[in-house]
Parts: C-alpha cells; structure tokens; sequence
C-alpha cells in the first residue's frame, strides 16, 4: 500500500506493484502500476507525488490502462531533490574567471531548499556564463567538472565525495559460491595512449607555451600504441596534476559490467539488507580467466502490492584495464586462496541466512556451531551431507540413499498390496449390509405410510422448532431470535458476534487499555477492509511491562447454551528480548474471581511474515457470569490484532462476522403477570424503553418526550424540574427540607435575622480551616496554609512563605504576556517532582527531578537540576552562542547494528559507541576512533609532514610523540 499525494497535498492510499532503481550518479527513481483507489486512478496527472522509504518521488509520466472491467495506471517518478532542482532556475551568472568549488556550489544551492557537504578538496578551475540555467543542469556540470561522485543523505543533504561507497572484503567465485556470472565488454573506446595541454606557462607571454604532460600505459607493449584525444584543460597548472588525469582516462578506457544477484552477493558475505551502490567486491571466474575487482554501479529492485520485495538485480563494474591485471604475486595469492579453500573442510562460507556456516571436504571442521553444514567426499565414492545439531553431526544425505529409497518404495508396494486385500473384504462386508436393508423395505415402507396418515414426524419437529427460532444476517452480524416458553413469548435483536465494536468502529472506545505504552487504532491501517489494532513500543523500554486491549464483559444471562467459538488474526512483525503475546476468552464468576482461560492459538514469541488467523473452541464454566477477549503484550515489540470474533456459530477458515458497535440488544418480552420492551444492556437491564407488572409501569431512558396536553392523577415525585413557564396560585408549604435549589432572584430584604453571620457561617470551615475575606480565600489544613490570591496560589508551612504557583507576566513585554509560573520563594531551598512506586498510595514519593541553589544540594545531589529517572530527548537541544545546529541524542544503525549516537541532530557528524568501541560519524561514514587511537599510542617520536616539495620530498614537518 503505497501513500500518494494530490497537488493539494491531500493523501490517498493505494496498491500498485513498483520498481526502485538507484545508481552510483545519484539516480533514485521509480515505475510503478496503481490498480486500486478510484480517486488515484482517475485523477492522477499534473503535481503529484508518491512516498517511498520515507522520500517523496515526484511523478513524471503517468499512463492511464482500461482493460475493461478495471483500469491500471502506470507512472513513473524521480527523487523530489531532482525534480525541484530541475523546476528551480539559478538567475545571473558568475563572473568568468577561476572560482572555488564551493563559490560555484553556494551559486546553485542558495535559495534551492537543500544544502550540500563537500568531503574532498578541488582546486579552483575557470568557467565561462556559469548560470542562468536550471539548477540540475547547473549542479549536473559541477560534478562533471569535479569529476566527483554524489548521494542524498537522510537528512535531505547532498554528499558530494570523490567516490561513494565502501571496499569491502567480499569474494565470489564461479562454482564456489556464485552460480553465475554474466559479463559485458567494451573494447570500441581502449586506448593505451594521450597527450595533455593545462594552462599557459606564463600569461603574459603566451610564446612560453603550456604546460604539457603525455602517459604510455604499460599494455601499449601488447596493443601497441592506439592514441585518445588530446585533453586541453585550463585548470591544470601543474604538469604532475595534468599527468595524472591523462592516466586515468588512458586506464578507465576499457571497460567490463558485470551482472550478479542480490542473493548471491548475500551469500558470499555481502550483509547488507540492499546493496549500496559504490561499494566494491572481489569477482573470479577461472573458465572466462576473469580476475578483478569490481565496483556495484547501479541497483534495481521490484516490489508487489504488500510492499514486499520480491527481486533485486546488480549491475557492477571493473576498475581500469591496468587495475584490471593484478600483480603476478598478488594474483596468484588470491588465486591459491580461493583453490586452497575449496579443497580444505575448515574453509567456510556463510549460508544465506547470515548465522550458519557451510563446510566441505574430507575432514571434520572444527568448533562447529549449531545448524552448520558439512559435504563430504574423499573421491573414492563415499560421500554425504551432515548438519551439525544437539552436538554431534546428523547425516541428512549419503550414498546410500539412493538404495534407501529403492527400499522404501519396495516396502510400500508391499503394504499397498496388503491394503487391496483388506478393501476386498471390506467390499463383501458392505454388500451384505445393503442386502439386509433392501429386505427391511417392506417395513420402512409401512412406516412412511403410517406417517402420511397420522402426520410427519420430521415435519412436526420442523413446525415445533420454528416457534424457537433464529435468523442471522451475515453482512451485519445481528441475530433475531424469538422463543416460546412455558408462560410467555421472548424475542431479542443482538449481535451474532459477542465482542462489541469487535472491528474497532469506534477506535478503541469500547474497549479497556492497560500499560504504560496502549494498543492504538491506525484508521490508514485495514486487513480485508476491517481496522487494526497495534502495539509498538518503538524507542520506548517495555522490558518485563505489559499491555492489555481488553473488549467490553458478556453476560453470560443473556446467552443460550455453553458451547461457543472464537477466532482472531495476528500478525507479529517483531518481538523485543524475552518478550511474548497471547490472545485469551477469560471467564469470571459473580465475584469476579478467574473461572477459566482459553488462550486462541497458545502464546507467540517468534515473528512472522504475515497475518494468520487463529482459533479455540469455548465451554462456558458452570459459574461463570460473565467473558470478554483480552490480548496481552508481555515485553517490547510491534503487533497487529484484527477481526476478533467470539459466538456459537463456528466460522469456516478465513470467515468473520463484524461486532454490534454498543452493547445492546433490542428485546421484547410477553407474560401473563409481565412485559418489557426496549433495549437492554450487556447486563441485562433495560436502558431504554417501557416495561411493567402488577406493582406499576416504568418508563425508562436518558431523554423522554411527552408531545401532546398531559394529565398526572395523584402524587408526583420530582427528583428535578426545570419548568420555563409555571403559574401556581397558592402554595402553602409546612415545611420544606430542599437539598438543592437555583434561585434565579431573590431578595435579600425578605431574610431574616444575620444576614452576614449566616452567610461567613456556611463558608468559614467549622474549625476555622476555610476562611474568606477581601483578597481572597485562604485553608489551613495543620501546618501549611494555602493562600488563593489575585495572581494565584501560594504555600506557606510553620510560619516560612514557601512559594507557589501563580500568572506572571515578563519584563518588557506588553500586558497581554502571560504565562503560568512555578516559583520558589528566597527561604526555600528546592523544588522537585516526585512519584510513589507503581501501585503505591501512603509512602513518601520518590524523587524523579529537582532543583536545588548552590548551597542547599543535599548528599548526592548537585546545585540546579538533577534527573534522577531515565531523559529522552526526541528533539535536538540548543546550544548557547551563536551556532544553529543543534545537539542530538538518537540511534544510528550502521555495521548491522543500533548504536547510542550523540551529536549534530541531523546524524551528519558525532560520535557513537558500543561494543567496547567508539567510531565518528562524518555524513554517511563511521569510523572506528578506538582503533585509530590505539594504533597512534605509544608510538613515541615521530615526524609528520606539513609540506612537501614538488619532487615529492618532505619540506618542513612536525615532531610529535605519541
């Protein structure tokens, strides 16, 4: 379910299969098919927009499909950094001349909405009309001219580096542990041969001529000498620099791309969820003599409709033709490595899943670990495949197989035979059965005529059971039942589906939460058009904490029968350490003491890749009184619950009947001393409506109308009255006792006796506790006396003015300036927040938070404030001065692992830990500063260089002592 986005910024969701490619120039795009979500479908065009991975993707083309009884769309969309840069035109140009790299990037990127990092020097270089053009175009010939490479960051921040990407030790080889490898050569633009012109030697005498450079690659020896096109730049100022670009485009010009998947890359070691494009791996395929390293230069990834990936295809590169050819010494080395390993039994590779290793050869490996797997062969015809389990290694294959199966199959013939004999005797025993009954016609016969004449039996049960009946509506899930009894006629409309608001209509109103972190509604969030509910503790600790999602009590008084079903589907995407659910129906009785629990589908602790739908069988206890579903979460972790159902109807598999949204049922009684009609609640009261017996009528409902002239005969009995009209003649009251009464007017004058004394008496506490006067209200409750003043309220205790809480307003701000003040007068010394423990009434809070003055702080506590429970900040903090980044403290997962990170708030530079290790984060690059300092210790003298000469040779440096 993908989340579109209209030109109004109005959110639609809809299904549609999808296509993610990402390449080393920094292309992220997608293709796509949207095939459901009328709305999408009918109105996509001009300005919108599709989310995926947390990035929005602009659409480019969209292409409307109507295959008669239903219409697809396919679009396509690029990342918005390259959409908006492409719609964002830099106005004026740069002065002609030499600039920096970062005077042409600030030229594209002011004003653009994104930043940029440069994390490699360039040196100045000249160009001519620079601007006036879009700022893609712009940015496009920046890095061509810089010949650099670029990413976009989480954060929205361009990464502009000479080469994205990581070296990794990964090796795959043909006929180890890659299946197959596909290779494509481009041998048109080889060239082994190019001579450079840079600038003007002197520019004011240009007769000095330019500085010049010219490189041979060593394969001209074999090729011979094949020339490119001189290079003329007039940013080189040095023959060296000149040089070094002649040899890069004589060596990159000879090329190979090669095609592996993304599970042969996990296998042989490539532990990223997707690959990265810039990344580098070691390729060997000894039948095409190909031997090199090569760079993974784009990659493409399909997704169907449940946002599930379901292919990925690498494309990958080789580094120049010299690079191409290693050394002889090195060659050979990896070359016998790789020989050596498939010959060796301790040689392994990681298996698919990440966490078990696969041996081969004639000898036992060594600490072996659980689930491992062994090949063995010693060439000779003995051979098998074990796997390591409980300790000791289990063969699952051996050569023997083979005439395990022949066995086998003879074995199962033989019983097959001994079945068919069975089956002709069963076959006799059957016939003489039908024999017995043809002869006991004569009687059937007898019989069915005696019924024509006297009246069917079968159709006197059916007329029988109609007078007690049900009809059920599946759609709605509401029964209607009527029933004769002994003395009268009930009948009752409820809900075939005991749990009320069972598909979450009304969130979670009708339901009961418990725990510090609730099941919550997503209304984006449907499973077969039905809501969910979920549980996701997210950053939050959950360790050893429960939450329940408790439904609303059934009584068991308004039930027929003990025999009942529930179902529920669950879908559990993660669980935290030790942590586990279960869904139950749990019955109570009178008192409210458990009578019994049914767990639907047992307890769950693993994680799965999908919803599944599980059920229970119910047998009411003889004493319970009333049931309800209650799932409960026992730790961390993120889970889906929907469609819960509990009746006595057993539903087929996959089947669901929606829950009434309230608790009532509709009922109608008749007997001959009783009647009610109205609706009855859950425990089995009539809420609304009439009913009544030989003592009386009672009309019953939150809001009753009476239209129409209305005549009482006898007493009347008013709890209340509000009457908007009323003419009473005379009333002569002997003595009234009224508990409470609003007097619209009354006049004082009419009182009597002390008037003022009344009114102090009835205000005054009894003991003098609550007294009033001009300036406020003021309690003492024993020891400390709150004063409610003209700006708020304010505590003092054995004669010292403590402080208080009030409205203040701010030096040098108008009177409308307000806020809500917490203060602490001069004689107190601290301030704090403080909780009892969990379930804890009487004993003195804990204290969580406080703040104390410099010289008050007690034993363990500091001047200002102290935390003395778990902080978390989900926002970046502020610094004083002048910067405007801002501190951050999050995870950053890198290395296959979350790490603690602390540092600039957009996870663009800082530092992490963990693991006995340290590394600094600088943009999408970790480096591990514990290694780096533990290699520099102790070094003793050493010299650095600070300069060098132009022939190579160190000029000044530094003396350092490590």
């Amino acid at each position: 379910m993908l989340k579109f986005r209209d030109p109004q910024s109005n959110i639609q969701l809809a299904e549609a299969e999808l296509t993610y490619k990402e390449a080393v120039n920094g292309e992220k795009s997608l293709t796509g098919t949207i095939y459901s979500n009328d709305e999408v479908l009918h109105q996509m065009e001009r300005g919108w927009s599709v989310m995926f991975n947390g990035d929005w993707y602009y659409i480019t083309y969209v292409a409307p499909t109507d295959g008669g009884n239903s219409i697809t769309v396919e679009f396509d969309a690029v990342h918005e950094f390259f959409f908006k840069m492409s719609k964002s035109v830099a106005y004026g140009t740069l002065k002609d001349g030499s600039h920096t790299a970062k005077e042409y990037l600030d030229f594209v990127f002011n004003g653009s909405g994104y930043s940029y990092t440069l994390l490699s020097q360039v040196d100045a270089w000249e160009k001519q009309s620079f601007g006036d053009k879009n700022r893609l175009a712009l940015f496009n010939d920046l890095i061509s001219d810089m010949e650099m490479e670029f990413s976009i960051a989480d954060s929205g921040r361009i990464m502009i580096t000479s080469e994205i990407g990581q070296d990794l030790s990964t090796i795959v080889r043909k006929g180890f542990n890659l299946q197959e490898l596909n290779l494509e050569y481009n041998v048109s633009d080889f060239v082994t041969y190019a001579k450079g012109f840079g600038a003007l030697i002197d520019k004011d005498d240009e007769s000095k001529g330019r500085y010049e450079a010219e490189y041979t690659s060593p394969l001209a020896s074999v090729y011979g000498k094949l020339e490119a096109d001189p290079i003329t730049d007039e940013r080189f100022t040095k023959t060296a620099s000149l040089q070094a670009a002649l040899k890069k485009a004589v060596d990159s010009s000879y090329s190979i791309s090669v095609g592996i998947s993304l599970q042969e890359l996990q296998n042989a070691g490539y532990d990223y969820e997707s690959p990265v494009p810039g990344d580098y791996i070691l390729a060997v395929d000894e039948q095409l003599d190909f031997n090199q390293r090569i760079r993974i230069i784009s990659v493409e990834e399909e997704y169907n409709v449940y946002g599930e990936r379901i292919s990925s295809s690498v494309e990958a590169g080789s580094l120049s033709a010299t690079k191409q050819k290693l050394d002889g010494s090195e060659s050979n080395s990896v070359v016998l490595a790789l020989s050596h390993a498939t010959e060796q039994a301790d040689n392994a590779v990681k298996t698919a899943n990440g966490k078990n290793t696969s041996y081969s050869g004639p000898n036992q490996p060594q600490s072996p670990r659980e689930g491992d797997m062994w090949w063995y062969d010693n060439g000779s015809g003995t051979s098998f495949m074990k796997q390591y389990n409980n300790g000791d290694w289990v063969t699952l294959v051996d050569s023997n197989t083979k005439q395990n199966i022949k066995d086998a199959v003879d074995s199962a013939i033989e019983t097959s035979n001994t079945y068919t004999d069975e089956l002709n005797d069963k076959q006799v025993e059957l016939t003489n059965e039908l024999n017995d009954k043809v002869a006991n016609g004569e009687a059937l016969l007898k019989q069915e005529i005696t019924d024509r004449e006297n009246g069917d039996s079968v159709t006197l049960q059916a007329g029988k059971d109609f007078v007690t009946s049900q009809i059920k509506d599946y759609d709605t899930g509401m029964q209607s039942q009527i029933s004769q009894v002994s003395d009268g006629i009930m009948a009752s409309v409820s809900s075939t589906n005991l749990i009320t608001d069972s598909s979450f209509v009304n969130a979670t109103a009708n339901w009961t939460l418990a725990g510090d972190v609730s099941w919550k509604i997503d209304n984006e969030i449907m499973l077969k058009g039905v809501r969910v509910a979920t549980f996701n503790n997210g950053s939050t600790d959950f360790d050893r904490k429960t939450s329940t999602l408790k439904s609303t009590p059934i009584y068991t008084m308004n039930l027929g029968g003990t025999q009942f079903y529930a179902s529920i589907d669950i879908y559990a995407q993660s669980f935290g350490t030790s942590a586990y659910m279960k869904a139950e129906i749990v019955q109570k009785n009178s008192s409210g003491t458990t009578t019994k629990t049914t767990a639907i589908g047992g307890s769950f602790d693993t994680a799965m890749s999908g919803w599944n739908t599980y059920t229970a069988d119910i047998t009411l206890d003889s004493a319970t009184t009333q049931l309800y579903l209650q799932v409960t979460q026992y730790g961390g972790g993120k889970i889906s619950v929907a469609r819960p159902y509990l009746g006595s109807t057993k539903l087929n598999a996959g089947d669901y009947i929606p829950g009434s949204s309230t608790d009532n049922t509709s009922t109608l009684k008749l007997f001959n001393n009783f009647f009610a009609f109205g609706i009855q609640s859950n425990t089995g009261a009539i809420i609304s409506g009439i009913n009544g017996d030989s003592s009386g009528l009672n009309i019953v409902g939150k809001k009753i109308t009476i239209s129409g002239d209305t005549t009482f005969i006898g007493n009347n009995f008013m709890d209340g009255a509000l009457i908007k009209n009323a003419s009473i003649g005379t009333a002569q009251i002997a003595d009234v006792s009224i508990t409470n009464a609003k007097i619209a007017s009354l006049d004082v004058n009419k009182i009597s006796g002390n008037v003022s004394n009344f009114i102090q008496s009835n205000w005054n506490g009894k003991y003098g506790s609550t007294t009033i006067n001009s300036t406020g209200m003021t309690v003492n409750s024993g020891g400390v006396i709150t004063d409610f003043m003209n700006s708020g309220m304010k505590l003092t205790m054995a004669g010292e003015s403590i402080g208080g809480i009030g409205v203040q307003g701010m030096t040098g701000k108008p009177n409308t300036y307000q806020g809500l003040t917490f203060w602490l007068d001069g004689n107190a010394e601290y301030m704090a927040w403080a909780a009892r423990n969990n379930g804890d009434t009487s004993m003195n809070p804990v204290i969580q938070m406080s703040w104390y003055r410099s010289n008050s702080a007690p034993t363990g506590a500091y001047a200002g404030f102290n935390f003395d429970d778990d902080v978390i900040f989900n926002q970046g903090i502020n610094v004083p001065g002048v910067a405007k980044e801002k501190l951050g403290f999050t995870t950053k997962t890198f290395n296959g692992f979350n790490y603690p990170y602390f540092g600039d708030s957009r996870l663009q530079a800082g530092l992490a830990y963990g693991s006995g290790y340290t590394y600094l984060i600088s943009g999408t690059t970790y480096y591990n500063l514990t290694r780096v300092i533990k290699a520099l210790d102790n070094l003793g003298a050493v010299k650095i260089p600070s300069a060098i000469n132009s022939d190579g040779t160190v000029k000044t440096w530094f003396n350092v002592t490590l």
